[in-house]
């Protein structure tokens, strides 16, 4: 049950733990702080996530206050790795630099003072390392220990991080003939859209040149209905006289038909005048000789035609 404890998962995916459980910085934190009353180990919170397809870890790591000294207050460390082992001993690497640096005198006194500082320059840490002698009398070998675990747990840091190095490496290959890949097709849609563009040219050309038939025809269709509102206008002007001459024809076929008798009569009576004509023709030239052989009868008929007339 205690080693459960000390490394679990919660249900938002957060994983506790006091990372006491192997050799390293979190280790060396923890008996650090134990010399200076702390009674309670650090923990440690951290998720993981991926941003981009990359693989991405956040820790955070508090040192509570001090149980009995007030004015040692809390520590909070946030950290941002790749992997939740290597990024919990660079969480307790970076609390044993801030707990150095709040409490410079105090931990001048003890093998945790030579922890290497973040600048080489820091005027305290130089202090330190310079009047150490007190560490080789009686804590000397205390003193030798902490350094050699301190190296210990560096090398153990460095070969974590070559670890995630390493994955990360993997990822970026794996990225890069991916992009590779997606280039050759982006290179392929390029050529491709490139023809299709050739082709939408050719046939907006298409498009332009109907368009300008369009335009022709409709001008020949506007001169066509001209000519042929025209024409319907002509016919319309015969069809009017048409009717009006069927009229006429209907009117005269309504009139009654004695007046034509009549002038018939006239004509008629107008013949014998000519034959008056003729007969006074006839006897200014004298009286017609008539041949021995004509007979009475004939002249008789001749007369009787004479008297038809």
């Amino acid at each position: 049950m205690a080693e459960f404890l000390r490394f679990f998962w919660d249900s938002a995916g957060h994983a506790h733990t006091n990372a006491l459980h192997w050799e390293g910085f979190p280790r060396l934190l923890w008996e650090s702080l134990q010399m200076f009353g702390y009674t309670k180990p650090p923990p440690y919170d951290g998720v993981e996530y991926d941003e981009e397809g990359v693989p991405c870890c956040r820790v955070k790591m508090t040192v509570p206050p001090h149980p009995t000294l007030s004015l040692w207050q809390s520590i909070e460390v946030n950290v941002i790795g790749h992997r939740l082992a290597d990024t919990f001993e660079a969480a307790a690497m970076e609390a044993i630099h801030i707990f150095c640096d709040q409490h410079p005198e105090e931990v001048a006194g003890h093998p945790i003072g030579l922890f290497p500082a973040m600048d080489s320059r820091d005027p305290e840490w130089t202090f330190r390392v310079t009047y150490c002698d007190h560490l080789l009398g009686s804590l000397a070998g205390e003193t030798l220990r902490t350094a050699v675990r301190f190296m210990n747990a560096q090398y153990r840091y460095q070969a974590l991080q070559q670890h995630g190095i390493y994955r990360l490496t993997n990822i970026a290959q794996g990225y890069r003939n991916q992009v590779g890949r997606q280039n050759t097709q982006i290179e392929e849609f390029q050529a491709t859209v490139t023809t299709k563009e050739e082709v939408i040219t050719q046939r907006e050309e298409t498009i332009q040149h109907r368009e300008e038939q369009i335009v022709e025809s409709d001008a020949l269709i506007t001169q066509h209905d001209i000519v042929i509102d025209f024409l319907q206008e002509q016919v319309h002007e015969l069809n009017l006289n048409l009717g009006q001459a069927i009229d006429h024809i209907n009117m005269l076929h309504e009139q009654p038909g004695q007046p034509v008798i009549d002038e018939l009569e006239g004509e008629e009576e107008e013949d014998p005048k000519e034959v008056e004509g003729v007969s006074e023709i006839d006897s200014e030239h004298g009286d017609p000789i008539l041949s021995p052989y004509h007979s009475s009868s004939e002249s008789q008929s001749s007369v009787g035609n004479l008297d038809d007339l």
